[in-house]
Parts: C-alpha cells; sequence; structure tokens
C-alpha cells in the first residue's frame, strides 16, 4: 500500500477535524430552520458520527479480528468485539424494556450460514467488513472505498438480475408456489421476477426467528427479556466463545508466560487477562451500544412528535414522493445498520446513469424504495460514519491518504463483490446480521457469526496461500 501521508502539524490536523464537526452543525441547523421535519434525517446523520468516532478509535473491525486471530494468533481486536456485543446488549436490554427498541428477530435458515460464509471470505479478501471499510475510507483508504463501492453495486445488480427465462432452471418449484400465493396476498407479479425474488417471497419470508426470549415459558417482560434474551441470547453465547477463543489462541502463550501451570485460577487469570488486554475496542463497543440505544430513543420520540410510523411518511408529507416503496415507505431501520443503504444509493446511481429499472423487484420496490442518497436517513447515517471516523483519524493524527496498489484493488473488489452477495443472502453484514441480533439476543446473529468465521478462515488460507506462492516466485528470480 502505497501513502500518500497528510504531512501537516499536529494541531492543523485538528482544525481540519472541527471543520467536519462545525460543516455538519451548520448544515444541519440550516435544514432544521428550513423545515423542523428535517430533524429526523438530521438524528440519523449525527447518530452516524458518533458510530464513526468509535469504530475509528477501537479499529472495530470484524475482517481485522478474524485475520489477527487465525493468521498471527493475536486476540485482541476479536475478543473486543464479543466483550463489545454483551456492553452493547446491556445498553439494548433496556431500551427493550422501556419499550424503544425497534426490533425483531431475523429469520433463521441455511442462507443464514450460506450467506456468512461467502461474507467471510469476502472480508478477509477485502481486508474490511462493513463498518471497517467505512471507517477505514474515513481515514483516508482509497482500497476501503473501492470495497464500500463494489459492496453496493454487488447488491444493488444482485436483487436486481438473474430475471427470467433463467428464473425456472434457478428457483426451486417450492419456492415458485409460495412467491405465488404472496403474489395472491397483494404484492404485483411484476415485483416477483429476480431470482432474488423467489428467495425473499417463497423462502426467507416463510422462516422464522428464534431468540432468547423464546425459551422462556411465561409473558413476564422481565424474564423474557433479562434472563431470556440477554443472559441467554448475549451472556451465555458471549461466553462460550470466549473460553474458545481463550483455550485455542490465548492459552498456550499466556501458560508459557507465567511459566508454570498453577490451578484452575491461573486460567481465570488467563480469561481475564485476555479481555483486559481488548479494552480498546470493548470500549469502543460501549460506546456504540450506548450512542445506539441513544439512536432509538431519539429516533422513537420524533416519530412521536411528528406523527408518523415510517420515514417514508414524513417525505410524503414533505413533498417527496419519487423512490418510495409501492407501499408508500421507506428504509428506516430505527438503529445501526450498513449494507442495505449503500445498495439503495447505488442503485440510485445506476438507474440515473444508465437508465435502467431497477426498481421492480421486491428488494426495492416493495420493501426499502430507492431514495435519493441527499433525503435518504439511513444514507446520511453512511455519510456521518465517514465523517465521524474521518474527525477521529485527523483529530488523532491517524489520516493517510493511501493508493493501492493494482493486487489490492483486484482484491478489494473480489471482496467487495462477496460481501455484497453474501450480506444479501444472509440479511444482512456484521452489523445488520450479527452485531446487532446478536446484542439483542437473537440467534440468527450468533450463527452468522460462526459461518462467517469459518468463511474468514478459509479467506485467510487463500490470502495467504497467493502471498506465499507470489513471494516463492519472487524469490525465483
Amino acid at each position: 500500500m502505497k501513502e500518500m501521508v497528510f504531512k501537516r502539524a499536529s494541531s492543523k490536523y485538528r482544525v481540519y477535524a472541527w471543520l467536519i464537526i462545525a460543516s455538519g452543525f451548520l448544515l444541519s441547523l440550516i435544514a432544521m430552520l428550513y423545515d423542523i421535519r428535517f430533524s429526523y434525517m438530521v438524528a440519523y446523520f449525527w447518530a452516524g458520527i458518533v458510530y464513526g468516532l468509535f469504530l475509528q478509535y477501537g479499529h472495530f473491525c470484524m475482517a481485522s479480528a478474524t485475520r489477527d486471530l487465525f493468521a498471527i494468533g493475536t486476540t485482541r481486536v476479536a475478543v473486543g468485539i464479543l466483550i463489545a456485543i454483551t456492553l452493547y446488549g446491556f445498553t439494548s436490554l433496556i431500551d427493550r424494556l422501556i419499550g424503544i427498541a425497534p426490533f425483531h428477530a431475523n429469520p433463521i435458515g441455511v442462507h443464514t450460514l450460506i450467506g456468512g460464509f461467502i461474507f467471510g471470505v469476502g472480508i478477509s479478501f477485502a481486508g474490511g467488513c462493513s463498518s471497517g471499510s467505512l471507517y477505514k475510507s474515513g481515514e483516508g483508504n482509497i482500497a476501503a472505498m473501492i470495497v464500500v463501492t463494489s459492496v453496493a453495486v454487488a447488491q444493488a445488480l444482485f436483487v436486481s438480475t438473474l430475471k427470467f427465462p433463467f428464473v425456472p432452471y434457478l428457483v426451486p418449484e417450492s419456492w415458485m408456489k409460495a412467491a405465488e400465493q404472496q403474489t395472491n396476498m397483494g404484492i404485483p407479479k411484476e415485483f416477483v421476477s429476480s431470482w432474488y425474488d423467489y428467495f425473499l417471497a417463497g423462502y426467507a419470508w416463510n422462516l422464522k426467528g428464534l431468540s432468547g426470549a423464546d425459551l422462556i415459558p411465561s409473558d413476564n417482560i422481565f424474564l423474557r427479556e433479562f434472563i431470556g434474551n440477554f443472559l441467554l441470547g448475549v451472556i451465555v453465547p458471549t461466553l462460550f466463545f470466549l473460553m474458545i477463543t481463550y483455550i485455542f489462541f490465548f492459552r498456550k502463550r499466556y501458560i508459557r508466560n507465567v511459566k508454570s501451570f498453577q490451578s484452575v485460577f491461573t486460567d481465570i487469570k488467563g480469561l481475564l487477562n485476555m479481555i483486559v488486554d481488548s479494552k480498546r475496542t470493548a470500549l469502543a463497543g460501549l460506546g456504540l451500544g450506548v450512542a445506539s440505544g441513544l439512536h432509538m430513543w431519539v429516533l422513537g420520540i420524533l416519530r412521536e412528535r411528528l406523527g408518523i410510523d415510517n420515514f417514508g411518511e414524513l417525505l410524503q408529507q414533505m413533498g417527496f414522493t419519487s423512490g418510495l416503496t409501492i407501499q408508500g415507505t421507506a428504509f428506516d431501520p430505527g438503529y445501526w445498520y450498513i449494507t442495505t443503504q449503500e445498495a439503495q444509493w447505488m442503485a440510485w446511481t445506476i438507474e440515473k446513469i444508465f437508465r435502467v429499472d431497477l426498481y421492480h423487484n421486491i428488494f426495492f420496490g416493495v420493501e426499502n424504495g430507492i431514495l435519493n442518497p441527499l433525503i435518504n436517513a439511513a444514507d446520511l447515517m453512511i455519510i456521518g460514519i465517514i465523517l465521524g471516523a474521518a474527525f477521529m483519524a485527523l483529530y488523532r493524527g491517524e489520516f493517510k491518504w493511501r493508493k493501492p496498489t493494482g493486487e489490492q484493488v483486484i482484491f478489494a473488489l473480489m471482496g467487495g463483490t462477496l460481501m455484497g452477495i453474501g450480506a444479501r443472502l444472509a440479511l444482512g453484514c456484521n452489523i445488520g446480521a450479527l452485531f446487532v441480533p446478536a446484542a439483542n439476543g437473537d440467534y440468527s446473529g450468533w450463527l452468522f457469526f460462526i459461518a462467517m468465521g469459518a468463511g474468514a478462515f478459509s479467506g485467510v488460507k487463500i490470502t495467504t496461500w497467493w502471498i506465499n506462492r507470489r513471494v516463492q516466485k519472487e524469490f525465483e528470480f
């Protein structure tokens, strides 16, 4: 990676950092003075700023975690992310108990394993996951920008292509029959024509989710949320994976350093040592958890004050109707999310530049819409994440323009494409299909975690083989 370093004094770095915040504040103020209803989009934007700050501070990246773990046996980032899920889970618990968390368990199926595995291979090739690529883009990493773009392109095309006459050869008959039932219930037939349409309407929509609360035979909200979702859905899986990480990656080195194994208390100390060693990433996770809780709380208040249930209603009130779904709604997750809005802005760009129709399918036309990125609240969160990471990188003197080599560009394109396809198959990325679900006691998040880990392990082996092969060829000459 060739680096073009921002060679300026530390004080000037910080001036540029604060200019980002000042500019964001000024634009937000102007927007709300023009129309107070823009406050909903502003809330998403500033949530993104805060997410970006913590992502960059903790170097919060699943690709870095798996690469360090599988390639060199370093546990810091991987353990930090597990601790972060727990800390995020605690703030999510509070949100659910007071009734402001708009979260529902994702459907569980073989698609979670396949999509997670493909996504895992992709992050190893790309050198960054969905959240990691965004914060690295804010640091000036051009390869990460290529990854973000290729993830968006892959999603937009994957959900829109492979239409008739190819579909009959690629779609199981059971999917076709189930999708036909959906069209009989009101979905226009012209919106069900691609392979992904049948995947959603004929398969994914018929699956059920599973959370810790489902294991509790009681209607008591405290028992379901605290015992079920938090203890059984977050704490128990986290402890399990921490123990696996300690036993297979940390214990041998720790025992060697303490010279001798004394008792079970040695292992307890070793486990605590491993956790403490990951405090920076864990603190970032705490910040992300608190930010997400505030994000959901603020949006809940705004929805109530503005009299809406979905962002699409607000856009209609403001006179923006282009790009909404056939139901008049828009993608409005209400919490931290990444890949869906990336697909939206790329679909909007492709439609404007190439004049092709990407709207008439379930993913865009029925579920999410294709909004202009400038009025898409979730897209503004993506912009906020990049700017928040840029602020933190500039403030800490870590901003560098990094120009990739040709080989890195190829791996970025390959990895981003696999990440985009994997995210759509798994119905989310390392945030929407892992971090947020796992922190809310949704077992689909942990299933994705296992599959992503397997894919990342395979990706690390492939990239290691490639590097060794290239080095060997260089020495032959």
